[in-house]
C-alpha cells in the first residue's frame, strides 16, 4: 500500500499573532530556506510526521496583513500571494491562519478574505495565556460552527500545544471559511465578558492598564525618543562589547590553526594560500558570527516584548522625510558599529523599496573598521595640530558618513528606487515577555544563513585577494627595480597600471595596492601600507612605525611623497567607497542578486572617486 502524499501547510498570520512561536512549536526548531525561484523574502519550511504517520511539509510565509490590497510581487503580501497561488491547485494544500486571541476581531478580517479565496483551512487561535490573564475566555466550539472551519485554541508557551496542533492536523479536515462573516459580530459572540482584575473606573483589565502607563512614558514627546535613542546605543554597544572578546579568541584560534598549518608544510605558497586565503578568510567568517549571534538575539527581544514598534513609531516622521520609515532606524543605527548584521537587520523593514534603500546606504555610514585608516592618516599628518581639531577631523569623518547616507537616500528614492512606497502600517502590540526557545531558534537559523550565504562569498574573495598580494606577476609586466614580493605582485603590477587614473586624487601604486588589500576588509589597509614599506606584522592598534614612513617617504626630488592633501584624500575615499568584501556579500545575500552589489561598487568608488579628487585638488590649492 503506498504512502499517503505529504499535506502541504501555509502557516498565514498578521504580524504579532504568534506565527513564529507556533512555528517553532510544531516544527521542534527543524527549520530551512525554502528555494523558490524569483522570490527575495525568505520562506522556512520543515518537515514534521503527524500521529497517523503522514508528513506533513509546514511553510512559514510572511506575517501579513492582506492578500487584496497589495499587489507588488515583491512585497511580503505579494509573496505571499504567489506562494499560494502556485500552491492553491494541489489537493493536499492548505492554509494555517494564526489569529492572535486578544485581537480576534482584527484577525477574523483576513479569515474572510481566505473564505473569499475559497481555500481550505484550520484557525489556530493563540496567545491563550493572555487572554485568560485578562479573564476573558473564547468558545472554541462556537467559533468552529460560526465560520464553518476547524478551530484549534492554544497557547504555545504551554508543554501540549505541539500535540495539540499534530491532532487536529491528523484529525481535522481543512474546510473553505463562510465568506460572509462579520469578524467584529463573530467577535463578541465568542469571548466571554472579562471577569478578571478590572480598573474600577475605567473598567479596563491589569494588562491593558499595564500597556498604557507605559507608553504613557515610552511613546511620551520628549522623554520617548531620548529612551529610545539610549536603547539602541545600549544595545549596539552590548553586542560589540560582548562580541569583541568572542572576536578575539577566534582570532587567536585562527592564528594557532595558520601556525600549525606552517609547522606541517612549512613555507611556501601552498601554506600562504591555505593560511592566510582560505583560513583567514574563514576566520573573517566566524568573527562576525558573535555580531550577527546577538544582534538577532537583540532585535527578536525588542520585537517580541512589543518595544520596537513603539521605537518605529518615535523617530518615522524624521525618516519619511528620507523616503524612509521609523523601522529603518534600528539598521542605520547598527551601520555605525558594522555595516554586515545592519543589512540583516534590515528584515523588520516591510517595504521593498525602503527596505532595499536602507541596503544600498548602508555601507556609507562610518563602522568600526574604517578607524584604524583614520587613525593612521590623522596622527601621520595632523600630529602637530591641537587634539582638538584632530577630534574635529573625527567627528567630521562621521558626520560626513551620515551625510552621504541621507543624500544618497533622497537619490535613490528619486531614482533607482523610486515608486509607490506602502503605507507605514503599524499595530501597537501588547507587552509580553518573549520565548527564549524562539529568540535562540532565530539566532541559530540567522547564523547557519550568515555562514552559508556571506561566508562562501568572504571566503572566496579572500583567497582572490591572497592571489593578487601574493603571486608574482610575469617578468614582462612587472616593473623595473621591483624587489620585494609584495612589489613583484599581481596587485601592485595592477597598482601601477591604474596609477595615471588614480594620481588626480594623490593615490600612487603603494596607496593603490593598499586599497586593493583592503577590500577584504577596511581594516587591512593599514597592514597592507606597513608590508610595502617592510614593516612585517604591523598592528593596526599601533600604526606609529608606519606613521614615520609615510612622513620620511619622498619623491625622487626630494618632495614628500605623502602630505595633508594625500591623507584628507584618501579618507575622502574611504567615507563613501565600500571596501568591504563582507558588506558586498551581506548585500548579496538580502538582495539574492548580483546587480545590487555591483551597484553598491559602482556607485560608492564612482563617488568616492570623485569626491577623492575634489578634496586633494582643493587642499593643494589652499596649500596642502
Amino acid at each position: 500500500m503506498s504512502a499517503s502524499p505529504a499535506l502541504r501547510v501555509a502557516l498565514l498570520g498578521r504580524p504579532n499573532s504568534g506565527k513564529s512561536s507556533l512555528y517553532n512549536a510544531l516544527t521542534g526548531g527543524r527549520a530551512k530556506v525554502g528555494n523558490f525561484p524569483g522570490i527575495t523574502v525568505d520562506i522556512l519550511e520543515a518537515t514534521v510526521e503527524l500521529p497517523g504517520g503522514r508528513a506533513v511539509r509546514v511553510f512559514d510565509l510572511p506575517g501579513l496583513y492582506s492578500l487584496e490590497a497589495i499587489l507588488d510581487p515583491t512585497t511580503d503580501e505579494g509573496v505571499a500571494r504567489a506562494f499560494i497561488e502556485e500552491e492553491r491547485s494541489s489537493s493536499d494544500f492548505a492554509v494555517l491562519q494564526v489569529i492572535d486571541a486578544t485581537q480576534l476581531a482584527l484577525g477574523l478580517r483576513f479569515t474572510r478574505e481566505l473564505g473569499h479565496q475559497k481555500l481550505p483551512m484550520l484557525l489556530v487561535v493563540t496567545q491563550m495565556d493572555l487572554l485568560e490573564a485578562d479573564g476573558r475566555s473564547l468558545d472554541p466550539g462556537r467559533l468552529e460552527a460560526l465560520l464553518g472551519v476547524p478551530v484549534i485554541a492554544l497557547s504555545t508557551r504551554r508543554p501540549d500545544a505541539r500535540a495539540l496542533l499534530l491532532g487536529a492536523l491528523d484529525s481535522r479536515t481543512p474546510t473553505i471559511c463562510r465568506p460572509d462573516i462579520v469578524p467584529e459580530a463573530v467577535a463578541r459572540e465568542v469571548l466571554a465578558n472579562p471577569s478578571g482584575p478590572r480598573s474600577p473606573a475605567s473598567g479596563e483589565t491589569r494588562r491593558a492598564r499595564f500597556t498604557r502607563r507605559t507608553d504613557a512614558l515610552l511613546l511620551h514627546p520628549v522623554l520617548g525618543p531620548a529612551l529610545f535613542l539610549g536603547l539602541m546605543a545600549a544595545l549596539f554597544s552590548a553586542v560589540f562589547l560582548v562580541a569583541d572578546p568572542a572576536s578575539t579568541t577566534t582570532d587567536a584560534l585562527v592564528n594557532l590553526a595558520r601556525g600549525k598549518i606552517a609547522q606541517i608544510l612549512g613555507a611556501g605558497l601552498l601554506t600562504s594560500f591555505l593560511a592566510d586565503g582560505l583560513l583567514a578568510g574563514a576566520g573573517t567568517v566566524l568573527a562576525f558570527m558573535p555580531q550577527i549571534v546577538l544582534l538577532t538575539v537583540g532585535m527578536e527581544l525588542l520585537e517580541a516584548t512589543g518595544y520596537l514598534a513603539r521605537g518605529a513609531f518615535l523617530v518615522d516622521r524624521v525618516l519619511r522625510a528620507l523616503g524612509l520609515s521609523g523601522r529603518s532606524f534600528v539598521p542605520l543605527l547598527m551601520g555605525h558599529a558594522c555595516a554586515v548584521p545592519a543589512i540583516a537587520a534590515t528584515r523588520i523593514v516591510r517595504d521593498p523599496r525602503e527596505r532595499l534603500t536602507a541596503i544600498l546606504v548602508l555601507p556609507l555610514m562610518t563602522c568600526s573598521a574604517r578607524l584604524p585608516t583614520y587613525a593612521l592618516l590623522i596622527s601621520t599628518f595632523f600630529s602637530g595640530r591641537s587634539a582638538l581639531l584632530r577630534a574635529g577631523i573625527f567627528v567630521a569623518l562621521y558626520a560626513a558618513g551620515v551625510l552621504s547616507g541621507l543624500l544618497a537616500s533622497l537619490a535613490l528614492r528619486r531614482t533607482v528606487t523610486r515608486g509607490r512606497s506602502l503605507p507605514f502600517v503599524l499595530e501597537m502590540p501588547s507587552y509580553r515577555a518573549p520565548q527564549l526557545r524562539v529568540v535562540l531558534s532565530k539566532a541559530r537559523d540567522a547564523a547557519i544563513h550568515f555562514a552559508r550565504e556571506v561566508g562562501t562569498t568572504i571566503v572566496v574573495v579572500s583567497a582572490v585577494l591572497w592571489v593578487l598580494l601574493k603571486v608574482p606577476a610575469p617578468e614582462g609586466v612587472r616593473a623595473p627595480g621591483a624587489s620585494s614580493p609584495i612589489e613583484q605582485s599581481i596587485g601592485a603590477t595592477i597598482g601601477r597600471a591604474v596609477e595615471p587614473i588614480t594620481r588626480p586624487a594623490g593615490f600612487d601604486w603603494r596607496i593603490n595596492v593598499g586599497l586593493i588589500g583592503s577590500f577584504g576588509a577596511r581594516e587591512v589597509m593599514v597592514g597592507t601600507l606597513g608590508v610595502i614599506f617592510g614593516l612585517e606584522d604591523l598592528d593596526d592598534k599601533n600604526p606609529a612605525p608606519l606613521a614615520a614612513e609615510l612622513r620620511q617617504a619622498r619623491h625622487p626630488d626630494g618632495t614628500p611623497a605623502y602630505t595633508a592633501a594625500n591623507a584628507l584624500a584618501i579618507l575622502a575615499f574611504f567615507v563613501v567607497a565600500c571596501q568591504c568584501t563582507s558588506t558586498v556579500a551581506a548585500v548579496r545575500r538580502e538582495t539574492k542578486s548580483l546587480r545590487w552589489p555591483a551597484f553598491v561598487l559602482a556607485y560608492s568608488y564612482g563617488a568616492g572617486y570623485v569626491l577623492a579628487v575634489l578634496v586633494y585638488q582643493a587642499a593643494r590649492a589652499l596649500g596642502g
